[in-house]
């Protein structure tokens, strides 16, 4: 037993030392960086401890402790007692104590006359043991980035919102305003643990090789209304999830696949109108509108899903009209159509990174009884609004719009948000109308088509920072009891810009900020840049925010940070180095949107945090090296450009971010003051398939319900009951929390994860019901991962008195 014992005695001095040394030297090589000077020195102290556990000294001890006392001191002069930041510092050197005192008992001095007390030795051993022990349970443990103060929320300014739209569901975001607020109490703080699956429905329709389940469902009267990723539409019974009809558009032939094959096969939501006749028994008196991904728009008799006559050529309107040739294949309308009195308003998706010479990003309103183009909004000429006569195409390479507009009857506008000219990383073949128009939000008339003002979130675009989230609008009471119309416009930069609605002009200040300019020749950056005094996981990253699982990464990480080209948010790409994109182009906040509730000025908002890297590449040296084209994937060729650009997530080898967590949140903003009331992390490990080199395919799942906060999608639901619905993490549960204070009250699993955003409503046998879809977490999935579910839930009913 002691010849064993000598043997890991030997064995663990001797990795401690050639992994002090690994560490010493990479920490020299940051120092040659500017870096930070630590990582020499406990390198340093690690080797050390390791060759006197080997020479048997005890004073391998006294140099871990010494160690341990110098890294904590360390990690929190950086970082404070930020708990995720502390934890890749600390944790090896805890582990390392720990190791060192188990082995005390067989150390001695130069001397040979001083042992450690084996008891003494245990008692060591086990307070450390205890350090390790507490460190991993704080992992299974949320830490909130801001805890909310009490347990109220903002007053009541609005205690009647939401109510006029009684128990439906009938617009993507419940109302034209973007709310999505149920104002709805049966489900509430006291009793939301007790919420069971009432109906589950299976379209049949799976969402695999590139596609996605993104939806959320409407539900009118007594049906709730779905589209499945490959623009099937179906009705189901509110109370018990039966199917009623179905439509099948019978797509044209690979429609959706664009991208390279990959698809853009997905079906974010449907519109609802009423078109009452004076003879009732008339079809088509109330319509579900419908924009299939083979770019068509239908109207279908909201109780059969019969086409309705007279709608279009024979059914449908095809909407690459006008879009020229290049059209197909590239342009996709995936999101919900917004109706806007008897007009239905529709973007499109344009494919990304292709190439130049892409369609044109017009937005079109069509009559929704007959189908006949009304007018058209287009970038290139904004003060037309008049249709182009048939066989004639608008100006190419416009920014798009491909979310869900907004829409304020009152005022008669239209809300877009819009994307940019692609392709997205190369600006110098940029249009004037595609700069002044590029990542807006733009207010339209509804009856003219011609926009009245327009609010760049972003200045030359050159980061695929297009504006994707609904507006949301929000009649915010002021101190002096007047109400000022204001529509929120969330950004994938994590900017959140509030401006009158009724002129553009901001009600939080907004500063023009000088960024780097120091870009390649040919590209086009702005000086400037507009930044919001409210937003959501800006703070720029420097050397200390780096992670990873342990210090080594961390050190990794820390090189990678200190060889790229980061001089701010808006550093141009270059081809020499890498260039950190930070926030990521997925996020903040992506076309989930956001929630508010409008009878305390709450927002609520999930965000995305995911640095990127990215450099131009020659399309002849990515050949060379194997890159393959792809417009989403890690190399677009950009074609019709000097560069194509590769990029990818900034991660260390074993597949971990290199950036600090959380990687996705919830945030409650009050509306009233700007102050953010609580934010939380978002989504737990336990899901997420983590790929590195050394597991390169299918990846390894944890299942460890560790709640670092994942990068999110979908949208949050916020209701009059105190609770905010949430399922767009990488984990597959729904969640309910505690709209005042960020607690999580109740989860229920998912058999897979989802993308869209829960809805809520009354059914006829007065139960309140969530629903959500779950089709799959994220597409860099597996098709393992997919699912085709529709799931409702609702507290548990009472026995039937007999």
């Amino acid at each position: 037993m002691n010849k064993v014992r000598l043997f890991l005695l030997y064995l663990t001095g001797g990795i401690f030392t050639l992994l002090g040394v690994l560490l010493a030297a990479g920490g020299a090589y940051l120092i040659s960086l500017g870096g930070s000077w630590f990582y020499v020195f406990a390198g340093a102290g690690l080797a050390l401890t390791g060759w006197m556990l080997v020479k048997q000294r005890i004073a391998a001890l006294l140099l871990a402790l010494i160690l341990l006392i110098i890294t904590g001191v360390w990690a929190f002069y950086e970082v404070g007692l930020d708990f995720w930041q502390l934890v890749p510092r600390t944790i090896v050197f805890i582990i390392v104590t720990v190791i060192v005192s188990a082995f005390s008992p067989m150390l001695k001095n130069r001397d040979g006359l001083y042992r450690v007390q084996p008891k003494l030795a245990i008692a060591l051993t086990g307070v450390f043991s205890v350090g390790v022990v507490a460190v991993f349970a704080g992992m299974f443990q949320p830490h909130p980035e801001v805890s909310a103060k009490g347990k109220s929320a903002a007053p009541i300014v609005n205690p009647q919102a939401g109510e006029n739209e009684g128990d439906d569901w009938r617009s993507w975001a419940r109302n034209a305003s973007g709310h999505r607020f149920a104002p709805f109490t049966q489900i509430n703080k006291d009793n939301v643990k007790d919420l069971e699956v009432a109906w589950t429905y299976r379209t049949g329709d799976l969402a695999i090789n590139g596609a996605e389940y993104q939806v959320t469902p409407l539900k009118v009267d007594d049906t709730v209304y779905l589209c499945t990723p490959f623009s099937k539409v179906i009705a189901l019974d509110p109370q018990s999830g039966q199917e009623r009809w179905r439509f099948d558009p019978k797509l044209k032939p690979g429609a959706g696949e664009g991208d390279g094959g990959k698809g853009w096969q997905r079906c974010r939501g449907l519109a609802y109108t009423e078109t009452p006749t004076s003879n009732p028994t008339e079809q088509c008196q109330a319509r579900i509108v419908l924009t299939s991904i083979d770019a068509r728009l239908f109207t279908l008799d909201a109780k059969t899903g019969q086409m309705c006559p007279g709608f279009g050529d024979n059914g449908s309107v095809d909407l690459l009209k006008g879009l020229g040739p290049r059209a197909p294949g590239v342009y996709f309308p995936t999101a919900a159509p917004t109706v806007a009195g008897d007009l239905v308003v529709v973007g499109g998706l344009i494919g990304d990174n292709d190439s130049v010479g892409q369609p044109s990003g017009v937005v079109r309103a069509y009559n929704v009884r007959t189908g006949a183009i009304t007018w058209a909004w287009d970038p290139a000429n904004p003060k037309r609004g008049t249709p182009l006569p048939d066989g004639e195409v608008y100006p190419p390479e416009s920014p798009n719009f491909w979310g869900t507009a907004a829409y304020d009857a009152k005022l008669g506008l239209i809300y877009i948000p819009t994307g940019n000219q692609t392709p997205d990383f190369w600006n110098g073949n940029r249009h004037d109308y595609a700069d002044e128009y590029n990542d807006s939000i733009v207010a339209i008339d509804a009856k003219t088509g011609i926009d009245k003002w327009h609010f760049r979130t972003t200045n030359r675009d050159m980061f695929d920072y297009d504006v994707s989230t609904q507006p949301i609008l929000y009649d915010m009471p002021r101190e002096d009891g007047s109400i000022l119309p204001v529509v929120i416009q969330m950004t994938k930069r994590g900017q959140i810009f509030v401006l009158d609605r009724r002129n553009g002009k901001p009600v939080y200040p907004v500063e023009q900020r000088k960024v780097s300019t120091d870009a390649m020749p040919g590209m086009k950056p702005w000086p400037t840049q507009p930044y919001s005094s409210l937003s959501v996981g800006v703070a720029p990253l420097k050397e200390p925010d780096m992670w990873g699982a342990t210090i080594f990464d961390q050190l990794y990480c820390r090189i990678q940070f200190k060889q790229m080209r980061w001089e701010g948010e808006f550093t141009p790409l270059s081809d020499k180095k890498k260039t950190l994109i930070w926030p990521g182009y997925y996020g903040g906040m992506n076309w989930g949107g956001g929630a508010l509730d409008a009878s305390t000025g709450m927002l609520y908002v999930n965000d995305i945090r995911m640095a990127m890297w990215a450099r131009f590449l020659s399309r002849e040296d990515a050949a060379k090296v194997g890159l393959a084209p792809s417009s989403e994937g890690e190399y677009s060729q950009q074609l019709g450009t000097p560069w194509g650009v590769e990029r990818s997530m900034f991660i260390s080898p074993l597949g971990v971010p290199c950036f600090k967590p959380p990687f996705g949140s919830m945030t409650a903003i009050n509306l009233q003051t700007g102050e953010t009331r609580w934010q939380v992390p978002m989504g737990t490990l336990e899901d997420a398939r983590i790929r590195n080199a050394f597991l390169p395919d299918e990846g390894i799942i944890p299942h460890l319900h560790i709640p670092v906060g994942m990068p999110t999608m979908g949208g949050p639901m916020v209701t009059k009951g105190g609770l905010t619905f949430f399922h767009g993490s990488l984990d597959y549960y729904l969640r309910a929390l505690d709209s005042d204070t960020g607690e999580e009250l109740w989860r229920g699993r998912l058999p897979v994860g989802g993308q869209g955003a829960p809805m809520s409503y009354m059914g006829k046998d007065g139960r309140q019901y969530v629903v959500v879809v779950a089709g799959g977490a994220t597409r860099t999935g597996t098709n393992k991962d997919r699912g085709d579910y529709v799931i409702a839930y609702a507290l548990p009913q009472e026995p039937a008195k007999k």
